[in-house]
Parts: C-alpha cells; sequence; structure tokens
C-alpha cells in the first residue's frame, strides 16, 4: 500500500486513478493537484481524492508517489516543476499518450521517473467522466529505460496491476510508434471523416457512428499529441493515404480486381 499518492490533474484519467485507488484501497491518503476550482470540487465530491488543492509544491509533499495526469504539454512543464518538492523516495509516473519527449524530460529525476500510458479512456474527458474500472483489462504501457531504478520501476507496476490494468514494457520509440497507427491516427482519419460528412448528415448509421465516436475528443488536447508525435504520426498517416489513394485509382479505373485485392488486405472478417 502506498501512504500517499498525488495525482496532478484530476480530469478523466485522473480522476478514475482517484476512483480506482480508493476502491482497491492502494494507499492510505490519495490527493490532487488540480488548477479548475470546479474539477478539485468534483473530485474531492465524488471522493476521487481526500483532498484537493492548486498548489503544485502542497499537493505533492510528502508522497511516495506522483501521478501526472494532466495534457502531454503539461507533463512537460511540470516534470520540470517537481524536484525541490519531492521526497527522498517519491517515484514519479505519468499517463501521457506520447512518451519519447517525456521520457527524456524525466530523466532529470535520476531514475525515479517511470513513463506510462494507460490505453483506456474516451471522447469525452473531464472528472465528471470518471469511474474507477476504466482500466480494468486495460493494456498499461511503461517505458523505463537503463537509467530507471528497479524500485520506482516496482512501485509503478505495481500501481497499475492494482488497478486492473495489465503491464506491458517497450521502449519510449516503440510505444510512440505502435501508438501513432493504433491510436492518433484513428483520431485524424475521425476528423477528417467529419468534415468530410459535415455536421449532419442525411443519412448516417451505426458504421458512421462508431467511425466518428473519438472526434468527440478535444481538438486542443488533441493537438498537442499529434505534434509531439508528428514524426511517428506523419509516417502512419503517409502509409493510410497511400491505402486510400490506392482505392481512388481503383474507383476511377473501374478496377475491380484491385478494389477487392485492397478491400482485403485490410479486411477483419
Amino acid at each position: 500500500m502506498f501512504q500517499k499518492i498525488t495525482i496532478v490533474g484530476v480530469g478523466l484519467l485522473g480522476g478514475s486513478i482517484g476512483l480506482a485507488a480508493r476502491e482497491r484501497k492502494l494507499a492510505k491518503e490519495v490527493v490532487g493537484v488540480e488548477t479548475n476550482p470546479h474539477t478539485r470540487a468534483e473530485a474531492t465530491t465524488r471522493r476521487a481524492v481526500a483532498k484537493c488543492t492548486d498548489t503544485l509544491g502542497m499537493g505533492i509533499a510528502g508522497a511516495d508517489l506522483v501521478i501526472l495526469a494532466c495534457p502531454v504539454n503539461a507533463i512537460l512543464t511540470e516534470l520540470a516543476r517537481l524536484d525541490p518538492s519531492l521526497s527522498e523516495r517519491a517515484v514519479v509516473t505519468d499517463v501521457g499518450s506520447v512518451k519519447g519527449p517525456i521520457a527524456q524530460a524525466g530523466q532529470a529525476l535520476r531514475g525515479m521517473f517511470v513513463p506510462g500510458h494507460p490505453m483506456a479512456g474516451g471522447e469525452r474527458g473531464g472528472m465528471e467522466f470518471a469511474r474507477a474500472d476504466l482500466f480494468e483489462g486495460a493494456s498499461w504501457a511503461l517505458t523505463p529505460d537503463g537509467s530507471t531504478r528497479p524500485e520506482a520501476l516496482e512501485k509503478v507496476t505495481s500501481l497499475v496491476v492494482g488497478l486492473g490494468a495489465r503491464v506491458v514494457t517497450m521502449s519510449p520509440e516503440e510505444h510512440d510508434t505502435a501508438v501513432a497507427a493504433t491510436s492518433h491516427l484513428p483520431h485524424l482519419l475521425a476528423y477528417a471523416l467529419s468534415s468530410t460528412v459535415g455536421a449532419s448528415p442525411k443519412l448516417a448509421g451505426p458504421s458512421l457512428k462508431e467511425a466518428l465516436r473519438v472526434a468527440n475528443s478535444d481538438p486542443q488536447l488533441w493537438r498537442e499529441i499529434c505534434l509531439m508525435n508528428r514524426k511517428a504520426l506523419g509516417d502512419a498517416l503517409d502509409r493510410c493515404i497511400g491505402e486510400l489513394d490506392g482505392m481512388l485509382k481503383a474507383l476511377d479505373a473501374e478496377d475491380t480486381t484491385a478494389l477487392e485485392a485492397l478491400l482485403r488486405k485490410g479486411w477483419r472478417g
């Protein structure tokens, strides 16, 4: 059991961690750090955290585990601010969906930072959508490097397992290449499809609704994610454009054989 877990950013992921940690009795105390007063009130009312402050130093003082659950650009900012207030035994992790730049910045914490990313969430963010079972059965990437202390990795692993998720260990580069295709690209495609069909298509079935689900995600949040992972995402997008271009050419040429071959290439039946 942890003595004190501090969650910096009590939105969907941070709030869900707090709710699950309380329900599963993973810590004696869970504290939140949040600048939005409405979110602070929601987090304490729903008991995702025992108390919530807008002051980073006050929130992380005495914590043996600090979880950065804010947007990816804010994670970089908070990493630079953590060190003076951290206790000697404190381990730090994050939930950002890009790992390369964050892992590099975390090296300043001298082996006590374990970059992480739960493959869980939803198109709607905010504490109001947080739930205790969000991570149940989900994959949770951890991307330690050669400088990561074994005790730090052990603590974060125990948190992830305690939340009901499954640990997947890989390098930051492997992570960013993987999620570029499996998470970041689908968001870009959903936004593009939404722009293509317009706000109120006259005919829309379940397939369109499913394809557009993540287009409800916050564009500002996803702007930062895409830019931070721009190289791997650009490569994935380029491959996808190649597939679409092949389909367009087959349609223009009325080439049934080529079109069926392209469809079968991606068939999951």
